[in-house]
């Protein structure tokens, strides 16, 4: 004969049984929810980054690409090479393309915008666009027997590479119009 206190009770055990099925129905149930709201719950539409605001006389890169564009200019950042050296100027020109030929955008940065102003006057003192030469970080020559035209506003020196006198003057009124 058995020992009923040695057996655990049926009861105990199928209400085991059941609570445990019970569990398992609801971590699927919140699996399946989970998975709904990842994949169709997102009805707001997606943000799109905020464009930072321009501040006058410390223009970015960035700045400078949305000024060709609002000018009706093809523009976009260069990438091969991506900055350019020159002997006159000592910070690096980022490489902008525009209509299809190259800008080197030289930004001077400031504490404020008339310090980053004097600073792009400094340097711009020294520049002469018919002995400026211009190369990538390795030393290769960027626009051998091109003519270089440069143009400054605010804080910012372009050099053009090439391009007609419409492209020059196009180029121009953007610089020079920089806030």
């Amino acid at each position: 004969m058995m020992d009923s206190v040695n057996q655990p009770a049926r009861g105990t055990r199928r209400g085991a049984q059941i609570l445990s099925s019970v569990l398992f129905l609801a971590a699927i149930g919140f699996a399946a929810a989970g998975i709904y709201l990842y994949f169709f719950a997102d009805d707001e539409a997606p943000r799109e980054p905020a464009i930072p605001t321009t501040t006058p006389g410390r223009n970015g890169l960035a700045d400078v690409i949305r000024a060709f564009d609002t000018a009706g200019l093809d523009a976009d950042y260069g990438r091969s090479p991506a900055t350019a050296d020159t002997s006159q100027i000592r910070t690096p020109g980022q490489h902008v393309i525009v209509d299809d030929r190259s800008v080197f955008i030289f930004t001077f940065p400031g504490t404020n915008a008339d310090a980053a102003r004097a600073a792009r006057e400094q340097a711009a003192a020294t520049v002469d666009p018919a002995t400026m030469t211009l190369a990538t970080r390795g030393g290769q020559p960027i626009g051998a027997g091109e003519t270089l035209r440069v143009f400054q506003g605010s804080n910012v020196i372009a050099v053009l590479v090439g391009g007609d006198d419409a492209l020059a003057a196009e180029v121009q009124a953007v610089i020079e119009s920089l806030p």
